[in-house]
């Protein structure tokens, strides 16, 4: 079921007009304890831009360390696919996501190979069924290549995000 869904991610991100067509992206819907806006279902970098303030504030403080970026730019074509389940309620999930789209940009990592979906506290989101994912923390990074899980950052880096897919890459 896993590698499937994988597949299905796959694809998505290969033809997202494929995945785009099949459901809204960016619904917004209230939060459950705030009462706030928020994400839900399939999300795009526009819609985390278009949410409140705190993407932008955060793209913009993030140092990413060169030498983690350097290793990850020289080797972008290696780069797997990246699927992130994320809160648009979460702290950690508005200081992490915008920190990656930074690191992306840096080394010029295809946007058309990250999927994200936005999910509510109870971890659901809309159309995906996340439970084969053990999704417990957001956010998770998910990378995937071949249709394989090959390591995921949960919630907060060890190091950093870029040091940290430095690691799962092996790229000493």
């Amino acid at each position: 079921m896993r590698k499937l869904f994988f597949m299905i991610v796959t694809l998505a991100l290969i033809f997202p007009e494929f995945s785009l067509k099949a459901q809204e992206s960016d619904m917004i819907v209230k939060d459950s304890i705030t009462g706030n806006d928020i994400l839900y279902g399939a999300t795009t970098r526009e819609g985390l831009s278009n949410i409140g303030t705190w993407f932008t504030e955060e793209y913009q403080i993030y140092t990413p360390d060169q030498t983690a970026i350097d290793l990850l730019k020289d080797n972008v074509d290696k780069l797997p696919h990246l699927f992130i389940v994320l809160g648009t309620w979460c702290g950690d999930s508005k200081e992490h996501v915008p920190h990656f789209y930074k690191i992306a940009d840096m080394i010029g990592y295809p946007e058309e190979k990250i999927f994200m979906v936005s999910v509510d506290r109870k971890k659901t989101g809309g159309d995906f069924c996340l439970a084969d994912f053990e999704i417990t923390l957001v956010p998770t990074f998910i990378f995937t290549q071949k249709g394989e899980e090959i390591g995921r950052i949960i919630e907060t880096p060890i190091i950093s995000l870029e040091q940290d897919l430095v690691n799962i890459l092996n790229l000493k």
